[in-house]
């Protein structure tokens, strides 16, 4: 009853504040009520003083009564002036009264109301007014009366000076009671209300009640960032316009079944656009007045959700990287004993056709021993490729002078010949800028990147495949650039117009030894894995784009302003032959030993062979040695790196060059850093051991 009279739709309706709302809907039904409640003694006591020919108060009434009215009606006014304007009647017809029948009926009662009402309407400050007003009055009617002023015959009720003061005092202290404790009440209320206003409309969230029919009675300001509406927009509106039309039954449901329901969804924003939203919900059963129904918050997790996907491809990007790390760890340690076993094929064959006395056909036996042995070695290079943990020696170089000899070299030949179909275009940036990185890498990330290309538009009649390469200023505001630092970039780009990549597998074509290809015909799997692998080393970006037209592969180098320093040419076996120079030769495989100590002793040096690190030192302080050959990794003996830190107390000068099957590492860094020369990587040619020996003994 109470809410369908006070007109209540929301606790929270409307965006003033909330004290100032219930004011101003306390005074419209208060004056209502004298205006019709009030029509029956406003006549009856006109009719009365019509009998008895007392024309001045039917006058006073007939004020009154227009008096009220105008205060109801003249809305233009300020809300205030109103309220003044309207609890003066109260102070009127408790002095009309006074006058009239003195302290007995109703005037303390219209002076106890209009300090009530001074102090709902207008605070502690209003009620003590009033009542200040109202204990005046009534002290100066007193004093009026006693001294003898005015003696109105008609005047009753009026007691004694002392009974009086009384009375006068009561009323005093019981209005003051009374008025104190609405003004507190009103005090609390403002308070909270100002608090409870502040909070919503400072909160993200999305603040809703609604009815039983799902329809909107309140929702607080924070709706318009988040969805474009305005307030007023969605009063009296379905609630169920903000989501999508599969999840309306499940709502309502919900809300319904449960008394608290709390879940994610995707609701709509006034242009349309999906947001990740949760909504929490409740029903209403403890406000009984109330015409809500359900109560509720939405919160926009949009940027959460973004978190979490941004969150996901870390983790897949870690999962990955782990991947690569564990596959690097392997392939280092699995590459390192191949190329030890594989310079017996790929390296000896070499020594042996160093005789000249030997017969032509076994020259030419030897010589494909030795080419299998160097497409096996080019196989574990891959391997150390994708062994990111291993250093790599970087240099100022220029792609266009990698891809020009690339395309000069038999690889590239082999590939035209292969698919002969398929026409394969070089457009190159004539001033395009260095880069720093390794020669061999990139040349091998070309070579795998072509060949993949070639072979996906093999079976095309117009198969195409398009290498170019551009400088380029790279912005990370561009969305395919955002994660990208920004600055001058070298790109290199390898196009096909094939069939394109599936979106599955797109994010998989970087994974070690995947491939839709048929595994032993068209390579080991690792072709793109040395490729990303390549490009990380060289802190650069790798951009894949695919459909059915074809696919692109744009790799990005940041540039450099630096020279490219030329390189002296090699020499000739004549010119690299030693003139019988001590070599200490430090490996822990006896195979590995032959090797190098026959290349040595036919270019022209004396030798000497040990197998760990404890007898090169052994050796180094009983036997002068012109130039140590260390390996890196001579397990369960010291390192090559303990080997040179021990051989440079006893002879700080001792030369030395660095043969591993593993890739240039820190520890070769390290041993470098101490004095050590060259790195050459088994398996090595006699030509790569003659020219890095003359070189450390020519320094």
């Amino acid at each position: 009853m109470i809410s369908k009279f006070f007109n209540i739709k929301s606790f929270y309706e409307g965006d003033e504040d909330t004290l100032l709302f219930w004011q101003k809907k306390i005074f419209k039904c208060l004056f209502y009520a004298f205006l019709i409640i009030g029509i029956v003694p406003y006549i009856l006591s006109c009719k009365s003083a019509f009998e008895t020919s007392e024309w001045s108060r039917i006058i006073f009434y007939t004020l009154i009564y227009l008096w009220i009215s105008g205060v109801m009606f003249l809305e233009k006014l300020s809300f205030h002036t109103r309220v003044w304007a309207g609890i003066s009647v109260f102070y009127f017809l408790g002095v009309f009264s006074l006058v009239t029948t003195g302290v007995i009926g109703s005037t303390r009662l219209y002076f106890l109301c209009f300090s009530a009402f001074a102090a709902i309407f207008s605070g502690i400050k209003g009620g003590f007014i009033t009542l200040s007003i109202n204990t005046l009055t009534l002290i100066m009617f007193g004093y009026i009366y006693f001294t003898g002023l005015i003696s109105p015959d008609h005047i009753q009720g009026i007691p004694s000076p002392d009974e009086w003061v009384v009375i006068t005092g009561t009323f005093f202290f019981l209005c003051g009671a009374l008025v104190l404790s609405l003004a507190v009440l009103i005090k609390a209320i403002e308070v909270s209300g100002k608090e409870f206003k502040h909070l919503l409309k400072n909160t993200s969230d999305i603040i809703w009640t609604l009815d039983k029919n799902f329809y909107v009675t309140f929702v607080n300001s924070a709706v318009y960032p988040v969805l474009g509406f305005m307030q007023k927009e969605l009063i009296k509106k379905p609630f169920t316009q903000f989501l999508q039309p599969g999840k309306i039954d499940e709502f309502k449901n919900l809300m319904r079944n449960k008394d608290n329901v709390r879940y994610e969804t995707i609701i709509n924003h006034k242009n349309g656009t999906p947001i990740h939203v949760e909504i929490t919900g409740l029903k209403i059963n403890n406000f009984p007045e109330s015409q809500n129904a359900y109560q509720g918050m939405i919160r926009d997790i949009s940027q959460k959700k973004t978190r979490e996907e941004k969150l996901q491809k870390l983790k897949k990007k870690l999962a990955q990287a782990e991947k690569f790390k564990s596959m690097g760890i392997l392939a280092g340690s699995v590459a390192h004993d191949l190329n030890n076993i594989l310079s017996g094929i790929a390296t000896y064959p070499e020594v042996l056709m160093m005789d000249q006395d030997l017969d032509p056909d076994i020259k030419k036996g030897l010589n494909m021993i030795k080419d299998s042995g160097r497409k096996a070695s080019a196989v574990v290079s891959d391997l150390l490729t994708i062994s990111r943990g291993a250093s790599v020696e970087m240099e100022a170089l220029n792609i266009n002078s990698i891809i020009d000899r690339y395309a000069a070299a038999p690889e590239f030949q082999k590939i035209r010949q292969t698919h002969q179909q398929v026409k394969i275009e070089i457009i190159t940036e004539p001033e395009l800028l260095n880069i720093k990185g390794s020669y061999i890498h990139i040349e091998k990330t070309i070579m795998n990147l072509v060949l993949n290309a070639a072979e996906e538009v093999s079976d095309k009649d117009n198969g195409k495949v398009l290498i170019t390469t551009s400088n380029n200023y790279i912005d990370p505001s561009v969305p395919v650039y955002k994660d990208m630092v920004p600055g001058e970039y070298v790109i290199l780009s390898v196009a096909d117009n094939g069939s394109g990549i599936d979106k599955k597998n797109l994010k998989k074509i970087f994974e070690p030894f995947f491939t839709k290809k048929e595994m032993g015909k068209s390579g080991t799997g690792l072709g793109l894995t040395v490729v990303w692998n390549a490009v990380q080393d060289h802190n650069g970006f790798i951009n894949v784009t695919s459909n059915n037209k074809g696919t692109k592969f744009d790799l990005l180098f940041p540039a450099i302003r630096q020279e490219i320093t030329q390189k002296a040419k090699q020499g000739t076996l004549d010119e690299i032959k030693g003139q019988g120079q001590m070599i200490l030769v430090v490996d822990d495989l006896k195979d590995q030993q032959r090797i190098a100590v026959s290349i040595l002793e036919n270019l022209g040096y004396r030798t000497k062979a040990v197998n760990n690190g404890y007898a090169a030192v052994e050796f180094i302080k009983n036997n002068p040695a012109d130039l140590v050959i260390l390996d890196m990794i001579m397990a369960p003996s010291i390192s090559g790196l303990e080997t040179y830190q021990m051989i440079k107390k006893i002879n700080p000068g001792q030369k030395a060059i660095i043969a591993s099957g593993y890739s240039e590492s820190k520890d070769v860094l390290t041993v470098q850093d101490l004095g050590a020369g060259t790195y050459i990587k088994k398996p090595y040619t006699v030509l790569d051991m003659g020219i890095a020996v003359k070189e450390e003994l020519e320094k």
